[in-house]
């Protein structure tokens, strides 16, 4: 049997001591160890190829091989698992709501403090809104005016009044953006 070339049990040695640290890593998080780990493990690499090309080649190669191994498992552990988000199903995640534009007109109450962007609640929902204009506080009654895509304006009640003395005060709560046009427009 050959001898081991010299510096061959300081080489395991090193190589085991920065897989170690990679893996205490993942216990105690912050990125010191696993950097320390990963340049100890370098310098194991070093150490190889001054022993030889051919060791040299082979540490690197058995270290990248450790590395997917480690990597590949790991993401099928408990741990793993716990740290990645699963996909949600496509039938329970949407990111816009289909169509808003039957909100315009209609009258809700603020829920946050409008600076200017904030929430409202419209008929049992709450919506994420933008103010048209000022900074409007929570509780105050307020109209959709205008919606583009995903974005909800709205202004405070008294000011829309102000500008359309023949909106009535108290329209009805319930009816849609057709319903309260056509009523305008019906109005001499």
């Amino acid at each position: 049997m050959p001898a081991a070339p010299d510096g061959l049990i300081a080489l395991i040695i090193v190589l085991a001591v920065g897989y170690l640290l990679l893996l205490a890593e993942l216990f105690v998080p912050g990125g010191v160890l696993g950097l320390v780990g990963f340049v100890v493990v370098l310098y194991a690499c070093y150490l190889a190829f001054d022993m030889g090309p051919l060791w040299g080649t082979a540490v690197v190669l058995l270290s990248m091989g450790v590395t997917a191994a480690g990597v590949h498992f790991f993401f099928r552990s408990r741990t793993g698992r716990a740290l990645v988000l699963d996909s949600p199903d496509p039938p329970s995640w949407r990111s816009q709501e289909e169509d808003l534009s039957d909100l315009i007109g209609r009258r809700g109450q603020t829920v946050t403090d409008l600076r200017p962007s904030g929430t409202m609640e419209l008929e049992g929902r709450r919506l994420d809104v933008v103010a048209d204009g000022e900074f409007l506080d929570a509780g105050t009654a307020v109209e959709v005016v205008e919606v583009e895509g995903g974005r909800v304006v709205v202004e405070s009640v008294a000011e829309v009044e102000a500008a359309d003395p023949e909106i009535p005060t108290d329209p009805p709560a319930r009816h849609g953006a057709e319903e309260l046009a056509a009523g305008r427009e019906a109005k001499p």
